[in-house]
């Protein structure tokens, strides 16, 4: 792939399918050795997944080191950014192929032109996104005359919404309103440090790691809580990559399943092997992996999902969607699914 990675890139792995080779791969029940797949000949010259560190992006990694993604013929790696949002770019720009995303923000681009659409649930989490607070907060009406971070059209901007409304708070400038304003995730700590926001609405690590870093600081609440906001993932494909190389884009999604099967069946494993490779404290990354639930499947129900989240980015005028019945069957996409893997769908 050509041009400069967005994000801020700390590792990168390969998987190189070899005509002819094996390769061993721990599963859960002992040591198995496998044939590997002829490398898929059309298509991209290696696949490229761009993931986030956090919890949520445990499967890609197995998915390289255990030979999977070369099992089912590919030549893939991934690319790590700060925040899974690093890899949806990727994927706009032209430099990756693969990512994970909530229904806005892959759809959101597709509304202004960009080659992506969602193939698949990965996860359902009940602590991944919340809110971080400093000492000054400690109940639903601190938050008035109080700055808060909060990425725009993300899961955590939907929290935000939601958390408002049920507490009756207003956005705004005044000393009775939220004043929210955008911080990039790396920046939430250090900015609560410094005094320059009271709270943010993001996401794992940066929550666990709040009140280790920040006395007096504390998880404030989980999206979870109080019935609020129950996150879900996708994974999106680069569209015309997809449509070009139907073969290749089969073989992904395929693969990207089995290597959540695998972290199902070996969930320490995967998570000592995501703690060493984002360089997170085990504990923390444990706790985190036990606030989600791997899942990889196609879902026609999942069509409601997207029909109530891009509905709420209607009404807070970020898109704008003449026909919303006829944009939710084109941004989820089952036929992937449907040809190479249709014991994950009910299309």
């Amino acid at each position: 792939m050509k041009g400069n990675d967005k994000g801020r890139r700390i590792t990168r792995r390969q998987a190189v399918g070899v005509m002819g080779g094996a390769l061993g791969v721990s599963l859960a029940g002992g040591h198995t050795g496998f044939a590997q797949a002829p490398a898929i000949k059309s298509g991209a010259d290696k696949v490229v997944f761009g993931i986030g560190l956090s919890a949520p992006f445990l499967p890609e990694l197995p998915w390289i080191t255990k030979g999977i993604a070369a099992k089912h013929g590919l030549n893939a790696e991934y690319k790590i950014f700060e925040s899974g949002l690093g890899g949806v770019e990727a994927v706009l720009t032209g430099n990756g192929h693969v990512c994970i995303g909530s229904e806005v923000s892959m759809s959101r681009p597709r509304l202004s032109g960009a080659s992506i659409f969602t193939v698949a649930r990965c996860l359902v989490a009940r602590r991944d996104q919340g809110i971080g607070v400093g000492p000054k907060i400690r109940a639903p009406q601190d938050f008035k005359g109080k700055k808060v971070a909060v990425i725009r059209v993300t899961g955590a901007d939907y929290l935000f919404s939601r958390f408002l409304e049920r507490h009756g708070l207003r956005e705004g400038t005044g000393p009775d309103e939220v004043n929210a304003l955008t911080v990039q995730p790396a920046e939430w700590i250090p900015a609560i440090q410094r005094g320059d926001i009271d709270a943010f609405f993001g996401w794992e690590p940066w929550l666990s790691k709040l009140p280790q870093i920040v006395k007096g600081a504390k998880v404030y609440a989980w999206a979870s809580d109080d019935d609020l906001y129950h996150q879900w993932l996708f994974i999106g494909f680069r569209e015309d990559w997809a449509r070009k190389n139907p073969e290749q884009a089969g073989a992904t999604y395929a693969s990207l399943a089995e290597a959540t099967d695998w972290v199902n069946a070996n969930k320490d494993e995967a998570t000592q092997l995501a703690a060493k490779t984002f360089r997170l404290n085990l504990e923390d990354l444990k706790n985190q992996v036990s606030g989600v639930d791997y899942v990889f499947d196609t879902k026609r129900a999942h069509y409601d999902r997207f029909r109530e989240m891009l509905g709420w980015a209607q009404r807070r005028n970020y898109i704008k969607i003449d026909n919303l019945e006829k944009f939710v069957h084109e941004t989820y996409y089952p036929d992937i699914a449907k040809k190479y893997a249709p014991s994950r769908t009910d299309f």
